[in-house]
């Protein structure tokens, strides 16, 4: 079979995979077909598997995802460098981390933009707009809302064209613009009906009912309510039954029917529930506050409203945060605790400021015009024809009554410009003494909690400092090494007064054990890890007698997973650790070299050879079925110098420019120092590496272990 032959019938294996609906048999079907793939091939089977856990498991979604983006950057695929960056940045929006989903669609953009892939642009440019849209800047979300409705009609994509008419509504409806809410939502309806899209019918009846229920009509609104009730119920939807559940409820709660609306609130919180959708749980819980805090059940209404207001700072949503602040000013005020609402009333004031303030409201209608302009131009001639006469035939009359129309505003101007500064005046010395006294109140907690902090930091330093004096207990003294290698060095670097990285040695019967191991993170975290690192070493090889490489880090890996519980079906920790591990046979005519993301270099005859370690960890995420790691056997000579070392010191950053200090910077520096003799190399690598970093904060710890034969 040719080489192309074998790329092309696996692929087609892999789309049969996945036509044939054995969805839970995908990983490891994948898995045994993607080696043999071409590399543009893979990035679109990696991209098919995100697309496919995107629903059900976020976590395996963003890993085929951010592996698509990696290999389709690396050889400069764009369609699949685009598709990925889609793929991460929906992730991103169901996780709620909007921040980084607006930077990976503004990438994606930028790359379809460049390499003309237009029949994408108008989803991508969509997704960057509720990305804004839940970040809470509607201006930027109204702006790529409009440039989504543009680049949609050019190629005629109704079901794009819809979403942006459902998004631009619902920014006016937010700023309570109700015509333009109307507007939009109608020709978002005309179109959902044109495509015969039950779904996207439902949506916009049920976002009519919102409307209606805003302006006060109740009967509109549950008939929108109901409309769409029926549809979601057809097709079985539960999310947006819940949804609808909750509107309704919200209705009856508002004409009076409060035992009604419970039973729809209580039913719509257990789908949310099962579903762990927290931001719909905090709208839920507000309105289940609201709800008792009508019945004058107080303590209730406080109880739930905070869950609101922890749900919604772990989601990051803006006008969910908002709405938390007024009810509870809300509530505080009836139950008489009026500084706790004074308190409340302000974070809610700043918040609205600063989600919708007068600036942004002005660019949002600047935008908006523009957007109707450009779609309305022969219109707007023929309007102004029309005003241009009318103006002709009132200028007349205009003049009549122009004088006796100053005078009146002249006399209201004055009045109300007295009123307002008599309520400003009421207001700002209420507001000083509210103020006072609660800067009072600050001043006297400020200084009893800098005590506490103080003492807290002595006594978690002190603790700290002892648990140095352990970790250093376990690391093996230079002097124990140098009695059976004593041409060595260990430079010893950690960033944190306890440290990540740790070396290790250990004799078994004709074999000298070293390892340069870098765990997840540094300083606390990173020196737990190395405890746990270092006993299951000690006794894989002392208690166990394991002693080939290969082995000992296939044993290693599998006691790190078991002790952090990682192969449990529903594990959350990805902890682990890279190492190099070196056995040095007694005679020093052979080495053994196994290593997990870490490389080992030997320097002959002032010429580098690296064997790399295996590209997967110890310890972390497992997808395939079995980890194995490789043995790697070298003939050494007399005068070989070997180095082992973690990825603390090419990673520092310094310099002139603050770039990092590179692999191939650490290469040459460790062919200069190997002409050096074997005491003078670890001074000079110190040397070197402290002299790049300069005033720069080190950045990890630094771990290299020389040998010389």
């Amino acid at each position: 079979m040719s080489l192309s032959g074998k790329y092309l019938s696996g692929f087609i294996l892999l789309v049969n995979i996945c036509l044939s609906g054995y969805a839970n048999k995908w990983q490891d079907s994948v898995l045994s077909v993607l080696p043999g793939l071409k590399d543009s091939v893979r990035v679109d089977c990696l991209n098919k598997l995100a697309d496919s856990f995107s629903e059900s498991n976020t976590d395996k979604s963003g890993y085929y995802a951010g592996s698509a983006m990696h290999l389709a950057d690396s050889i400069m695929y764009g369609h699949g460098k685009v598709i990925s960056r889609d793929n991460l940045g929906y992730i991103f929006l169901l996780t709620a981390r909007y921040e980084k989903a607006v930077n990976i669609y503004k990438e994606a953009i930028s790359i379809a933009e460049h390499i003309g892939f237009s029949k994408k642009l108008d989803w991508l440019y969509n997704r960057l707009s509720a990305a804004y849209y839940y970040k809470g800047d509607y201006e930027e979300s109204l702006k790529w809302y409009i440039k989504t409705a543009d680049q949609a009609r050019k190629i005629n994509n109704k079901n794009t064209l819809f979403e942006a008419y459902n998004g631009i509504a619902s920014i006016y409806m937010a700023r309570t613009d109700y015509n333009n809410t109307e507007k939009y939502y109608n020709e978002a309806l005309v179109i959902a009906n044109d495509l015969n899209d039950s779904s996207s019918i439902a949506l916009i009846e049920n976002n009519f009912g919102i409307m209606y229920e805003q302006q006060k009509r109740y009967n509109e609104a549950l008939s929108h309510y109901e409309k769409a009730l029926n549809i979601y119920k057809s097709k079985r939807d539960s999310s947006s039954i819940a949804l609808t559940l909750l509107n309704i409820g919200g209705c009856n709660s508002l004409t009076g029917n409060y035992t009604g609306a419970l039973n729809f609130y209580n039913e719509a919180r257990e789908i949310f529930m099962r579903s762990n959708d927290k931001n719909n749980l905090v709208l839920c819980y507000t309105n289940i506050a609201i709800l008792f805090s009508k019945k004058k059940d107080f303590v209730t209404a406080m109880e739930f409203l905070n869950k609101a207001l922890d749900l919604s700072k772990e989601t990051g949503r803006k006008e969910l945060i908002k709405r938390c602040y007024e009810e509870l000013a809300d509530l505080y005020y009836k139950t008489g605790k009026y500084q706790k609402a004074y308190d409340y009333f302000e974070m809610y004031a700043e918040m609205k400021d600063s989600i919708f303030n007068e600036v942004n409201a002005k660019s949002i209608n600047e935008l908006q015009t523009k957007y109707d302009t450009e779609r309305k131009e022969n219109e707007i001639v023929r309007l102004n024809l029309q005003s241009e006469a009318q103006e002709a035939r009132i200028k007349q009359q205009n003049i009549r009554t122009y004088f006796i129309a100053t005078g009146l505003l002249m006399v209201l101007i004055i009045v109300l410009v007295v009123y307002r500064q008599y309520k400003i005046t009421r207001r700002t010395n209420k507001e000083l003494a509210l103020k006072n006294t609660a800067i009072r109140k600050q001043k006297r907690e400020i200084e009893n909690q800098k005590l506490i902090v103080e003492n807290q930091n002595k006594e978690i330093t002190d603790s700290i400092n002892y648990a140095r004096q352990i970790q250093q207990a376990i690391l093996p003294s230079d002097l124990l090494i140098s009695k059976v290698l004593p041409n060595h060095f260990i430079l010893y670097k950690p960033k944190a007064i306890v440290s990540g990285d740790f070396y290790f040695f250990a004799e078994k019967k004709d074999k000298l054990f070293i390892a340069a191991v870098d765990c997840t993170g540094h300083g606390v975290p990173g020196a737990f890890m190395s405890m746990i690192g270092h006993n299951l070493l000690t006794q894989i090889i002392n208690e166990k007698d394991v002693t080939e490489p290969a082995e000992i880090l296939n044993q290693l890996h599998k006691g790190v997973r078991h002790v952090l519980q990682q192969d449990t079906e529903n594990a959350g920790n990805r902890d682990g650790m890279d190492i190099a591990l070196l056995a040095i046979g007694k005679n020093f005519k052979e080495i053994e070299y196994a290593g997990a993301n870490r490389p080992l270099y030997l320097i002959r005859q002032s010429k580098i050879n690296e064997t790399k370690g295996d590209k997967f960890p110890i310890g972390g995420l497992q997808y395939e079925l079995e980890r194995r790691f490789t043995s790697h056997t070298i003939q050494i000579q007399s005068g070989d110098s070997i180095y082992l070392f973690s990825d603390g010191y090419a990673d520092q950053f310094g310099g002139e420019k603050g770039k990092k200090f590179m692999v191939k910077s650490l290469q040459k520096t460790l062919l200069d120092v190997s002409s050096l003799p074997l005491h003078n190399r670890k001074s000079k690598l110190d040397s070197v590496i402290e002299s790049w970093r300069g005033n720069l904060e080190q950045i990890d710890d630094i771990l290299v272990i020389g040998i010389e034969i």
